[in-house]
């Protein structure tokens, strides 16, 4: 009984949090932006867009042809479409229970592919790693551009974007602080000693495992391909309205970084994305709210569509035991 509670609330919680943080975005947006944000649909120059979703789907492409390589040096070669099917199920599974796709993804592939649930779900868990790593490039390459920006360094100095700047202090204070909080448990409780130290030499094997296998340049340029895929999207959706086809390379990387952080926190990012999309601009001057709305709302559609799709396409086919017998 106590189980089922857990399981409830992990999927209630983060979609009331999502669903509150919708309504608080909402209600703070002025009836100007409010219009702004519906004109953004019949505004936006849909070439631009199209283009964006075209560079997001061969990110998804890529990332399902990339999976094979983590799969042959264990003996696999799974087909394409069931890898990608798999990838895109995933995705939208992602959108009820946080995390669930992953093992749907994987059970997927056992189902279709007769690849062995626990092989293809540690290769899953190797590519979590690498998008841990390029995470924290994009990071560091997003706080590089921003002191370099003028408009940055503007407000610093002036103080104008204070809501803005503000919340860059809040979000890096808020994480020293747990980063401290946490060196203190980890160096005075042994059993989060331990259990760190397992995680973390599972993530250097997961690395190894990447530099030696066979097709290591190959896998490594994709995944070059797919996050330049990722950040290059949001410049092309930038283009499409002219309040942000001016968009500085910092704003780009800065509005992609925190887009990612906040699906990483809830489901879809529902409620937090275009809060913090829309910070982000005001911190390079542009008050354009509907941005993140739109942004927000086109990219769940693709996902949504193409999930639903790829849970539909791969379920006609039949299953391993079938296609043997």
């Amino acid at each position: 009984m106590k189980g089922q509670i857990v399981k409830i609330l992990k999927i209630v919680i983060p979609i009331s949090i999502g669903v509150y943080l919708t309504w608080y975005f909402f209600s703070g947006l002025t009836e100007r932006q409010i219009e702004q944000a519906k004109d953004a649909f019949f505004e936006a120059n849909y070439f631009w867009v199209l283009l964006g979703l075209l560079v997001a789907i061969l990110s998804h492409v890529s990332r399902a042809y990339r999976w094979r390589f983590l799969l042959e040096p264990l003996g696999y070669k799974p087909r394409l479409s069931t890898s990608y099917h798999s990838v895109m199920a995933g995705y939208v599974i992602n959108f009820t229970i946080p995390r669930s796709g992953e093992i749907a993804r994987a059970g997927l592939m056992a189902t279709y592919d007769d690849v062995p649930f626990e092989k293809g779900f540690a290769t899953i868990i190797v590519e979590r790693l690498i998008d841990v790593v390029m995470l924290g490039i994009v990071f560091f390459i997003t706080g590089f551009l921003q002191t370099q920006s003028d408009n940055f360094q503007e407000i610093t100095k002036s103080g104008t974007g204070e809501k803005s700047s503000n919340l860059i202090w809040y979000i890096l204070g808020v994480g020293l602080i747990f980063g401290i909080i946490g060196l203190i448990i980890y160096f005075k409780s042994k059993k989060v000693n331990s259990f760190v130290n397992e995680k973390l030499k599972g993530f250097l094997e997961g690395l190894k495992s990447i530099w030696t296998m066979n097709k290591k340049w190959s896998f490594i340029a994709h995944t070059i391909f797919i996050w330049m895929c990722y950040v290059g999207s949001i410049w092309m959706f930038a283009q499409a309205f002219p309040e942000t086809s001016m968009m500085e390379a910092g704003c780009v990387f800065g509005a992609f970084f925190v887009g990612a952080t906040a699906i990483a926190l809830l489901p879809g990012g529902i409620g937090i994305y275009p809060i913090w999309i829309a910070e982000v601009l005001l911190i390079y001057n542009i008050d354009f709210p509907a941005f993140g709305i739109f942004l927000w709302v086109i990219q769940t559609v693709l996902i949504v569509v193409l999930g639903l799709s790829s849970l539909f396409l791969i379920q006609r086919r039949g299953k391993v035991d079938s296609l043997h017998s």
